[in-house]
């Protein structure tokens, strides 16, 4: 019987040496700051172009028009009379090929939307806006940046003048 009682004292000594070791531990939240250097930077600005509109035509429905990713004119409204000069933006990035597509670059965009870029969105230009910024993959670690449309809302007619504004090219991978 004492040697039960010897064996029992002995695993309640253990036991209690454990339970003393484990209550003194910690738990330390490790963490990691990865950046990626893909030295954006831009080649040249994005130039809609000189639109020429006549003002004496029907805008009641407003006016657009609508550019192709080759820099030509896909759609205009009557009321358009022409556009000239596009010249989309470029910008080179060193990115994995997997950032190497086609896409809009605008939050919310669904599945066509860029994997690696986003814009700060949609401008004003006037009294006029842009409609979703696309970004083509060109080659390399090059790309083509451009709004879709330029547009005006009903009843306004287009605003003379030139006019300038800023968007923001993120990389978000």
């Amino acid at each position: 019987m004492n040697k039960y009682i010897l064996l029992l004292g002995i695993a309640g000594v253990a036991l209690g040496s454990y339970t003393a070791y484990a209550s003194n531990s910690a738990t330390m939240t490790v963490t990691a700051t990865i950046a990626h250097d893909v030295s954006l930077s831009v080649d040249h600005d994005l130039n809609m172009g000189t639109i020429t509109v006549n003002p004496g035509a029907d805008w009641s429905e407003g006016g657009y028009f609508n550019i192709n990713s080759n820099e030509t004119l896909c759609y205009k409204s009557d009321n358009i009379i022409s556009v000239t000069g596009i010249s989309f933006g470029t910008f080179t990035a060193n990115v994995p090929d997997s950032c190497k597509v086609n896409g809009i670059a605008s939050a919310g965009a669904g599945s066509s939307a860029h994997p690696c870029f986003r814009t700060s969105g949609n401008i004003a230009l006037g009294n006029g806006y842009t409609t979703e910024p696309d970004i083509v993959y060109d080659s390399g670690n090059k790309f083509k940046f451009y709004y879709l449309s330029l547009s005006w809302d009903d009843g306004v007619i287009p605003q003379s003048g030139t006019f300038e504004n800023d968007i923001t090219i993120e990389y978000i991978l």
